[in-house]
């Protein structure tokens, strides 16, 4: 990545109570206004349960969001990213792909045996596969909009 593109921030776990109100103003503004999500199938009931993690500036402003689930797989515990979403005026900054990073380490530090998967819209297939992703099964539709299932493959570094 060429570090002079990318956007001084901080990532960082965030508690849904306390980040509530940006987290969604971030996912209303990329999924449900520009993306033309339905507010019924962004807000699904599993942020509760969810560990959250934000992408912060360094004057404070918060632009970027994640969310991990711990799902419980036909092999034991998987976990699922999702609602990965950058407020459009930083993508191409390589915040995408710092907070990408972030999680799939946050994950191996928790459990590095469980495997990691998303669904992720196939237009985003190719930066997925960058971060080691590997598409498995066919597209289907996910609130209108094209979705692969990606498994997350660990390579050495």
């Amino acid at each position: 990545m060429n570090k002079s593109k990318m956007t001084k921030a901080s990532i960082q776990v965030a508690d849904w109570q306390q980040y509530q109100q940006v987290l969604a103003d971030i996912r209303t503004r990329v999924f449900v206004q520009e993306q033309q999500v339905s507010a019924a199938d962004e807000w699904d009931g599993l942020d509760e349960s969810a560990t959250h993690f934000i992408v912060q500036r360094e004057s404070g402003e918060i632009v970027g969001c994640a969310r991990l689930l711990r799902e419980q797989g036909t092999q034991g515990q998987v976990f699922h990213i999702g609602r990965v979403a950058i407020l459009k005026p930083f993508r191409g900054q390589g915040l995408g792909l710092a907070l990408m990073r972030f999680i799939l380490q946050h994950c191996q530090q928790l459990a590095p045996a469980n495997p990691i998967y998303l669904h992720a819209q196939c237009e985003r297939q190719e930066f997925y596969e960058r971060l080691g992703f590997v598409a498995h099964g066919d597209v289907f539709m996910d609130a209108g909009i094209p979705h692969i299932s990606m498994w997350y493959i660990a390579t050495e570094e």
